[in-house]
């Protein structure tokens, strides 16, 4: 086959890599094309005219691995009318070695409700790639504070506005944003941040912090809740599994937004029909919000024929040839995602994210963004038949995303230092340990994770959320996968919920308050089990 839409899935699976940061890279290596080298996304907060160091490489390289202690400030933010005083503390907790002596310092900002309660819930948060630093979900999701986005989720500026989060989820749970190594201000010893880039070796780290973290603040009692975005939700159901068998914690809850829980259902063998069959309901809601649908009940509603059809009639068709499915399913599939018919049945039917989001708006001159669909920019290369210029949403947002995390640290948090801010690692990626080996090949996975953690504590709660528009970790994947995972005895089903918006979903406000409003349930529940009499069960 040569249709561009039908790659490799090795090639799609490195192209999908890079744009997992939750949010990371978003630009696709066309076929043959050779690796396009990237600058790492730092901010740089030496003053105008500072001389450079004079120093060796190695001595300069160290010192710029030297982070100011712990900075501890007070504030207050109003939540449902209410005023809410909170504690702040910007800071690293030292990871020993084997031998005792500090490997990595991790970077975490935590928020505590004032006055201290050491058996309130506390959610510890991550985004994804790897190589992201937790700002995403920390300034755009559920801090205190947030940065201003219109109510499609773009973010204005330059420069950036931040203003106090009245979606916070401090008023149900004390927060703690984790920055992995190598990513925001955490740095391994030495510059061997690459000790730590791997799925074994990130879910040992992480563990270690948390166990730290709990024991340092005295909170070994309180409920734990784990969030994570994109590789991030993959990271969180690890980790929870990791934390039951160390007999660190068993967590409470976790919140998985846009997560990708299965590399091999969403980047499969070449000739497996299942992951256009999960794309197809994604496309479709780009386009009816183009058609002015765009509120989450109309958009659930609208959607029930695009998600019928394509795990029925169109899975059938596709499965059947490439002939005989592209002329049964072509024009069905160009109805449903405003596709031209020509260019759906030039692909035989099937669609790729990276043929749509060059193709949806081609007459108007715009690309789409992989991160939510509904959003566009102009094509800077028009007669290029590839998508391969900067992303709509991520590349223009980076450096606002960076500037005003350090300022916010610096003048907020009173956490000051002319260290690099590594928001997004872009050398992570490419050097990350799957697991894969001669021995263990294939795609990683944590489903299976998933469900043990669920069967070694029932009492564990799931909440699976996914934005409609979201062309990355597709909405209908997880509905799949936790369709495939058979019930456990007294175990709470998981939730699955979608929202208007792409794969940062919570950027929409609407959206942020609608995924606080699905998660308060499983905290409430939460904190009346922790401070429940003994002998007694919570409602």
């Amino acid at each position: 086959m040569t249709q561009t839409s039908l790659l490799p899935r090795w090639l799609q699976l490195a192209a999908a890599l890079a744009l997992l940061a939750g949010p990371a890279l978003a630009q696709d290596i066309p076929p043959g094309h050779p690796p396009v080298a990237d600058s790492a996304a730092i901010v740089d907060t030496k003053p105008d005219g500072a001389k450079p160091a004079e120093a060796k490489p190695t001595e300069a390289k160290q010192a710029d691995r030297t982070l100011p202690a712990n900075a501890v400030t007070h504030h207050t933010v109003t939540v449902d009318g209410q005023s809410l005083a909170y504690t702040a503390e910007a800071g690293t907790i030292p990871l020993p070695g084997s031998d005792g002596k500090t490997e990595a310092d991790i970077f975490y900002v935590a928020y505590t409700r004032d006055p201290l309660d050491t058996k309130r819930p506390i959610t510890f948060v991550f985004n994804g790639g790897p190589g992201a630093a937790s700002a995403y979900l920390h300034l755009g999701g559920i801090g205190p504070r947030v940065i201003e986005a219109n109510d499609k989720g773009e973010i204005e500026g330059p420069p950036p506005g931040l203003v106090d989060n009245p979606s916070t989820w401090l008023d149900m749970t004390d927060l703690v944003f984790v920055d992995p190594v190598g990513t925001g201000y955490s740095r391994a010893q030495e510059g061997k941040d690459e000790k730590f880039w791997g799925v074994e070796q990130d879910t040992d780290a992480l563990a270690d912090f948390v166990r730290r973290y709990l024991i340092k603040f005295t909170r070994m009692l309180s409920p734990v809740f784990l969030m994570g975005e994109s590789y991030g939700g993959f990271r969180a159901a690890r980790l929870a599994r990791a934390l039951q068998k160390s007999g660190a914690n068993s967590p409470s809850g976790l919140v998985l937004i846009s997560p990708v829980l299965e590399f091999g259902l969403l980047y499969g063998e070449d000739y497996d029909p299942l992951s256009w069959a999960l794309d197809l309901p994604s496309l479709a809601a780009v386009n009816l919000e183009r058609k002015s649908i765009t509120e989450r009940a109309a958009l659930a509603e609208a959607l029930k024929e695009p998600e019928r059809y394509a795990m029925t009639e169109y899975l059938v068709a596709i499965a059947s040839g490439v002939e005989t499915g592209g002329k049964a399913a072509s024009d069905t599939v160009a109805r449903l995602t405003g596709l031209p018919l020509n260019v759906v049945e030039r692909q035989h039917a099937r669609i790729s994210s990276n043929l749509f989001i060059k193709e949806f708006d081609r007459a108007n001159g715009q690309v789409l963004s992989r991160y939510d669909g509904s959003i566009g920019a102009p094509d800077p290369n028009p007669a290029s038949h590839w998508a391969n210029g900067p992303d709509p949403v991520l590349d223009a947002t980076v450096p606002l995303w960076t500037a005003v995390f350090v300022d916010y640290a610096a003048t907020e948090l009173g956490y000051k230092t002319d260290a690099s801010y590594e928001l997004l690692n872009r050398k992570v990626r490419s050097k990350w340990d799957f697991g894969t080996s001669a021995t263990r090949q294939g795609f990683a996975g944590v489903i299976d994770e998933l469900q043990e953690a669920r069967s070694a504590n029932p009492e564990l709660r799931v909440l699976i959320a996914s934005g409609y528009t979201d062309l990355i970790t597709p909405y209908l994947a997880s509905t799949y996968l936790v369709g495939q995972l058979p019930v456990l005895p007294r175990a709470e089903p998981i939730q699955i919920e979608n929202y208007a918006g792409g794969h940062m979903l919570y950027l929409r406000p609407d959206s942020r308050a609608a995924l606080k409003q699905d998660a308060k349930r499983m905290y409430d529940r939460a904190a009346k089990a922790a401070s429940w009499p003994a002998g007694e069960e919570p409602g």
